[in-house]
C-alpha cells in the first residue's frame, strides 16, 4: 500500500557538501552551557534544519535574523548554501547545522545530532526542518516543510505553503492559509480553520490507519484519502468548491450548514448506505452502460467491454525545495468489491462532492 514512507533529504545534503561553512561565533565546549547562535539573513530566507532526535520549535518573529539555541548541543553552525559573491550580504539560503558530543568532530555527520532545538527566524521565510524520533512545533512564518518519523506535527499561523509528513505522529495544522499537503502513516490529521490565499491553492490530506478531521476549510480544492481511518468534515462549503474523498474501510461524515448547495458523485460498495439528512434529488443509481461499438466495428464476442476504473483526483501541486516525510496515496482497488453509484444534487448544486468508499458508511449531517 506504501512504497517509502520516509525520504532523506538528499537535495541538501548535496548541496551542503558542496557549500562552505560559517561559523557564528566561538564554539563552547562547556556540556552545562546553552549555545546560542545568531545570523542576518534575508526577510524571505530559506532556512534548513534537522536532528536524528530531538524536538524542534520554530517561531517567526519580527527580525531579519535567525536565532538558534540548544541545551543538548556542542556545536551550532550557520552554512550559506546560497552561492553568493559578496558574503557580507544577507544569506538567502542558509543550513542549521547541529552537532552533539558524538558528530562535533566530524561536520559531516549534520542531521545525526541528538539535540533539541529551538529556532527565530524572519516571518517571511521558509523553514525545512526533520527529526526522526521528536515532535515539532512551527508558527508564524511564511512556507513550512516538516518531517517526522516517530513524532507528533503542530503548525499554525502560517501564510503560503504547509507540506508535512509522520509516520508513527499525528498532524494539527491550524489558523492558517495556502497550498496544504499533509500525510501520516499511524495517527491522525486534524485541520482547523485552513483557507486559501490563491485561488490555485489546494488542500491535500492522506492516512493509512489514522483518522481525518477537517473543520471549517475554506479551500475550494479538497482531496481526502486513507486506509482505515474515519474521515470528518465540518463546516460550510466553498462555493463551487471541488471535494473529492476515498477510503476503503472506513465511514465519511459531511456535516454541513443546513442551506448546503452541492451536487455529489458517489461509487459505494453495495454493503453499505449512505445516509442523508439532507433532501437529495437522485439523477441516477445505476453505472452507465458499456460504450456502444464503433460503426462497422462490432464487440469482440467473450471479451467483456471495458468501464471507466475509479481514480481519485489529483490536484496539482509543486514539489518542495526539500522533499518532506511522504506517504503514498492508498492504491485504488477495484475487485473483489461490488460498488453502486449513485448521482444526486441538492438545491442548487454550486458545490462538488466526489466520493469512493469500498468499506464504509457515507453520512451527511446537518449543522
Amino acid at each position: 500500500m506504501t512504497k517509502k514512507l520516509f525520504v532523506v533529504w538528499a537535495v541538501v545534503g548535496l548541496l551542503l557538501s558542496l557549500a562552505g561553512s560559517t561559523p557564528a561565533h566561538e564554539i563552547t565546549e562547556n556540556p552545562n552551557e546553552k549555545i546560542d547562535r545568531s545570523m542576518a539573513v534575508d526577510p524571505q530566507a530559506i532556512v534548513t534544519l534537522c536532528v536524528a532526535s530531538g524536538t524542534l520549535k520554530v517561531r517567526g518573529w519580527d527580525k531579519n535574523e535567525v536565532h538558534v539555541r540548544s541545551m543538548d548541543a556542542a556545536k551550532i553552525e550557520f552554512r550559506r548554501i546560497d552561492r553568493v559573491k559578496d558574503t557580507t550580504t544577507p544569506a538567502t539560503r542558509v543550513d542549521v547545522m547541529v552537532l552533539d558530543r558524538t558528530t562535533a568532530a566530524n561536520p559531516r555527520l549534520d542531521c545525526l545530532a541528538l539535540a533539541s532545538v529551538e529556532m527565530d527566524v524572519p516571518a517571511g521565510a521558509t523553514v525545512q526542518v526533520q527529526t526522526r524520533d521528536g515532535d515539532i512545533a512551527i508558527t508564524g512564518i511564511a512556507a513550512a516543510y516538516a518531517g517526522s518519523q516517530n513524532g507528533d506535527i503542530e503548525i499554525d499561523h502560517v501564510t503560503k505553503v504547509v507540506e508535512a509528513g509522520s509516520l508513527g505522529g499525528s498532524i494539527y495544522l491550524k489558523d492558517s492559509s495556502g497550498r496544504v499537503n499533509l500525510s501520516s502513516a499511524g495517527g491522525i490529521v486534524e485541520v482547523i480553520n485552513v483557507r486559501p490565499a490563491t485561488d490555485d491553492d489546494t488542500l491535500e490530506v492522506g492516512t493509512v490507519s489514522g483518522d481525518i478531521q477537517l473543520n471549517h476549510v475554506s479551500t475550494p480544492k479538497v482531496s481526502v484519502k486513507t486506509v482505515n481511518g474515519t474521515v470528518t468534515m465540518t463546516g460550510p462549503l466553498a462555493k463551487a468548491g471541488e471535494y473529492g474523498f476515498q477510503n476503503m474501510s472506513g465511514d465519511l461524515v459531511l456535516a454541513m450548514p443546513r442551506d448546503a448547495s452541492f451536487r455529489l458523485n458517489a461509487k459505494v460498495s453495495e454493503k453499505h448506505s449512505i445516509v442523508s439528512d439532507f433532501v437529495l434529488k437522485y439523477l441516477s443509481e445505476a453505472p452507465p452502460p458499456p460504450p456502444a461499438a464503433k460503426p462497422g466495428k462490432p464487440a469482440a464476442e467473450g471479451k467483456p467491454a471495458k468501464t471507466p476504473e475509479a481514480k481519485g483526483k489529483v490536484m496539482p501541486r509543486t514539489g518542495p525545495i526539500v522533499t518532506p516525510v511522504v506517504v503514498e496515496k492508498p492504491t485504488v482497488v477495484t475487485a473483489p468489491y461490488v460498488l453502486r453509484r449513485v448521482n444526486a444534487i441538492c438545491g442548487t448544486g454550486d458545490a462538488s462532492i466526489s466520493i469512493a468508499s469500498f468499506g464504509g458508511t457515507v453520512s451527511l449531517k446537518k449543522l
